[in-house]
């Protein structure tokens, strides 16, 4: 019986649909790649402004705190004067102690480069530190000296740019007056901060050769400092923000071009609350996109590859149009192979797209800038102003580890091992031996879990939580605490850490959990405001979730889910 012949039109159509059925995953893995370069894209973005955020918060900190010190030595220096000293030539005693004074001041503070007092007509009387502070010069003419002069209310001035007229070197001028018992002008005292150390602070920080850092006078945007220098810009008002920098938002962060070279950039603007200053740090889309071209490059060249593969495919179907029945299984065999290579080519270009994600912002950075900024560098006197240094470096201190421990939540970690949570607690609770007994808390323990998670983590979770319910305890009572777990939903473990300190209102229930939130100053309860922040992140990384509930003057229960397995 002689063999059917094909049907050289069903054949072809066959040939010709299979091909077509070959474009679907062709066009699926483009479209996921185009996503997945979208979505590059916007992460790059987000981190970039995260980046230029965090940047101009610890800038805006720095600075603060540098005036905060340097307002600080003038306050000691001002009560040190009275108005015979400043209306003449203060005794050889009196000039070397308070020109001691300045000069232990000055040591280990780059940031200034000398104190000065003044009389009331604006003679120099006294002085120490770099650039010629011995020079004789009389500053009545000066905007700053005439703003103290003139306006009895007045007790801080800071300056646009000006030329040491000792030194010839640029700088700013923080100066207070000096009143006497009455109130009347009497003289002043100055610091000239050195532009020079600012500047070259700001031109370590990374953010590529085109970042910006701008530091303005409130009083019509006036530059006092920028990178990249721009020198005949100084003491201008040439912004693209101009009226961001004249309001009075406090913070604010977006997209604008630079009126001074045109670029367009990513920026972050802080206002300093006790002193007429803006910051802006800003990144360029070259900066921050650098990584995200290279990958969406490579995308390309996959998609590239993948598209040439599937249309070479589409027209060797085609050719196969017309050959004999016996090749049509060697056709099939080969369209086998080729399906293989194109699974094998989709979970390439899977791995790669994730391989070649952005990598988060090492923020070692940060934490470089701010141990050079605070790294305690006087002597051992034990006046005022050396305290608050310390103090402020410790906090500086503080909160760079919080932020690294807030960064390292995210780092992949060994698989975690079973871990008895009662275990972990006793060595937490050990650790807090100190303020436990300082405060005389009572802490009450029922029977806890074993979960699997990261031991690490759980201890730093169990600390935060402890050390909030000590730290923010009433006034009139010792601290209670009780810490509690039930399993009050499959596979869910709910936990429980309440005490009876001052409480929370309502309405910042979810306040406390964003980075860098306070409810209180400083002053009154030390931290840095990422403890229950990185409560959170270590909770959500788990797949649970952490919230409180409070009655205020009565104690807080912190709450956190954490799954059973």
């Amino acid at each position: 019986m002689p063999l059917s012949q094909p049907d050289d039109a069903s054949t072809s159509f066959r040939i010709r649909a299979r091909g077509l059925l070959f474009l679907g995953p062709l066009l699926l893995i483009l479209g996921l790649l185009a996503y997945q370069s979208l979505s590059g894209y916007q992460a790059a973005r987000r981190e970039a402004q995260i980046t230029v955020a965090n940047l101009a918060d610890v800038l805006t900190y720095s600075i603060d705190c540098s005036l905060e010190r340097i307002r600080a030595d003038l306050d000691v220096i001002a009560a040190m004067l009275d108005a015979e000293d400043l209306a003449g030539t203060p005794s050889p005693d009196k000039r070397a102690l308070v020109e001691t004074n300045m000069a232990q001041s000055l040591r280990g503070f780059s940031a200034v480069m000398n104190y000065r007092a003044f009389g009331p007509n604006g003679d120099s009387v006294l002085g120490a530190g770099r650039g010629n502070p011995q020079v004789k010069v009389n500053v009545a003419d000066r905007a700053w000296f005439q703003q103290l002069r003139n306006t009895p209310d007045r007790d801080t001035v800071l300056s646009d740019v000006l030329i040491s007229r000792a030194s010839g070197a640029p700088g700013i001028v923080f100066a207070r007056p000096v009143r006497d018992a009455d109130g009347r002008f009497v003289g002043a005292v100055n610091a000239y901060i050195d532009l020079d150390w600012f500047q070259g602070l700001i031109d370590r920080l990374d953010i590529g050769t085109d970042g910006l850092v701008t530091l303005r006078h409130r009083d019509a945007a006036r530059l006092l400092l920028r990178r990249p220098q721009v020198t005949a810009q100084l003491n201008e008002s040439n912004t693209g923000l101009y009226t961001l920098h004249t309001s009075t938002i406090p913070r604010a962060e977006g997209e604008f071009v630079s009126a001074i070279d045109s670029l367009t950039r990513l920026y972050a603007f802080r206002r300093l609350e006790n002193y007429p200053l803006t910051v802006v740090v800003a990144v360029s889309r070259d900066h921050y996109l650098k990584a995200w071209r290279l990958q969406a490059g490579l995308t390309a060249i996959i998609a590239l590859l993948l598209g040439t593969i599937q249309i070479l495919a589409y027209h060797r179907l085609n050719r196969a149009y017309g050959e004999t029945v016996a090749m049509a299984e060697k056709l099939r065999t080969s369209n086998l192979n080729l399906q293989r290579s194109n699974a094998e080519l989709e979970e390439f270009a899977y791995i790669a797209s994730h391989d070649l994600q952005t990598p988060l912002r090492n923020i070692a950075s940060f934490s470089q800038l701010l141990e050079r900024r605070y790294k305690p560098q006087l002597g051992s006197e034990g006046s005022e102003f050396i305290d608050f240094i310390v103090t402020n470096a410790t906090r500086m201190s503080g909160l760079i580890q919080d932020l690294l421990a807030y960064a390292r939540v995210s780092r992949p970690e060994q698989a975690p091992q079973p871990v008895s949570v009662a275990d972990v607690l006793d060595r937490v609770l050990a650790d807090l031996a100190k303020p436990v007994g300082e405060s005389e808390a009572k802490i009450s323990i029922a029977p806890l879990p074993t979960l699997t998670v990261s031991e690490h983590q759980l201890a730093s979770l169990l600390m935060n939580l402890i050390e909030n319910a000590i730290k923010y305890r009433a006034p009139d009572r010792p601290p209670e605490i009780a810490i509690a777990a039930i399993a009050d939903q499959p596979g869910l473990w709910h936990f429980t850490v309440t005490d009876n300190g001052i409480g929370i209102d309502e309405e910042h229930w979810e306040k406390i959990f964003a980075i860098f939130q306070r409810l209180h100053n400083v002053e009154a309860y030390p931290g840095t405001g990422i403890g229950l922040a990185l409560c959170r992140r270590i909770v959500h990384r788990w797949g649970g979730r952490i919230w409180v509930q409070s009655v205020p003057g009565r104690g807080s229960t912190f709450h956190f889910t954490v799954p059973a397995v």
